[in-house]
């Protein structure tokens, strides 16, 4: 692919208050292989109160290909929304400010793109932390026991339901419309499935990588699967048919766990569920000791804290939605 016939790819970054994360994003970029007079990097800004949009525009200054954007609702559906206004390109890549992609990460999307003739594609992205606890975190969501999405366990290219850090013709999105602002978190996913529901294949292929940054806290953890858990639930109700057996998984867990002092009244019930929890610890034990977090120099207890906290937290953001949702009818 030359520099006359590469197309011109628009790259969306939300950014709020990461005056920590957005150089190694931006210098991500720089380094790409594909050309540089075809690549533009759109830095869409909530407001940031940290110096991080300051220090967008100072480079913008000596870096024209990156470009600042205003996104004045805030959120993250809203911000895509702006990117994709505002992009010139043929084709548009999403992308965290706490990613940072791989040199070919655009050049290898773009013959993605081209060779299946998806209108989305996505790969994998590797959870590096910065500090023994965020590598931990990192470790249980790429875990099969933690995580279970198959854009995040697939090794060969395949038909997903939905992508990471992707990369989209325009074309197909201007077909598929815009992003739901009303969602707060989970709106990549619904996008997806309008995608899906339009006809269009989203591909998954190893070969489009990139590194997300992990939360660097058990309690930041909590946080961002709590949220998601809420608004997957939002998700399901608008689109039931999107629903797939892996996310009732934790629902099933947490209602279980709450409904264990009814269900431990009999005797039945007691070894059901002290067999279970045996069984889930087992669960922990082995995801924990496959990860060897001790070659990665990440915390152990973290790591196995993590996977019941993000089970926890999503089941009960999930289940909490529901019953708000049902009360509110």
């Amino acid at each position: 692919m030359t520099a006359t016939t590469a197309p011109v790819v628009s790259i969306v970054v939300p950014m709020l208050d990461e005056i920590d994360a957005i150089d190694d994003c931006l210098d991500g970029f720089a380094r790409q292989t594909h050309p540089r007079d075809r690549l533009e990097v759109l830095v869409v800004d909530g407001g940031s109160t940290d110096g991080s949009r300051e220090h967008v525009l100072c480079r913008a200054a000596a870096e024209p290909w990156i470009r600042v954007v205003d996104n004045p609702a805030r959120r993250a559906s809203a911000a895509f929304n702006c990117g994709l206004n505002a992009a010139n390109g043929d084709v548009v890549c999403l992308f965290s400010a706490h990613g940072v992609p791989s040199p070919d990460y655009v050049e290898r999307s773009v013959v993605v793109l081209d060779e299946t003739g998806a209108a989305g594609v996505g790969g994998r992205y590797e959870h590096v932390g910065v500090d023994p606890v965020s590598r931990a975190v990192g470790l249980a969501m790429e875990s099969p026991f933690g995580m279970a999405s198959p854009h995040r366990l697939a090794r060969t290219r395949c038909d997903v339901d939905t992508i990471s850090h992707p990369a989209y013709r325009r074309a197909a999105m201007l077909e598929v419309g815009l992003f739901d602002e009303t969602l707060m978190r989970n709106s990549d996913y619904e996008y997806n499935w309008r995608m899906s529901l339009r006809g269009h294949r989203l591909v998954f292929d190893p070969s489009v990588q990139s590194i997300y940054r992990p939360r660097t806290s058990l309690k930041a953890l909590g946080r961002q699967f709590w949220w998601y858990g809420r608004w997957k639930a939002r998700v399901v109700r608008r689109h039931p048919k999107s629903m797939r057996l892996r996310h009732l998984v934790a629902p099933a867990f947490v209602a279980g766990i709450v409904a264990s002092p009814i269900i431990m009244r009999s005797a039945a019930g007691r070894r059901g569920v002290v067999a279970l929890g045996v069984l889930y610890g087992a669960g922990v034990i082995a995801a924990t000791t496959r990860a060897k977090p001790r070659e990665h120099d990440a915390s152990a207890p973290v790591l196995a804290a993590s996977f019941p906290l993000m089970h926890i937290s999503w089941g009960a953001g999930f289940l909490t939605s529901i019953v708000e949702d049902s009360v509110a009818r």
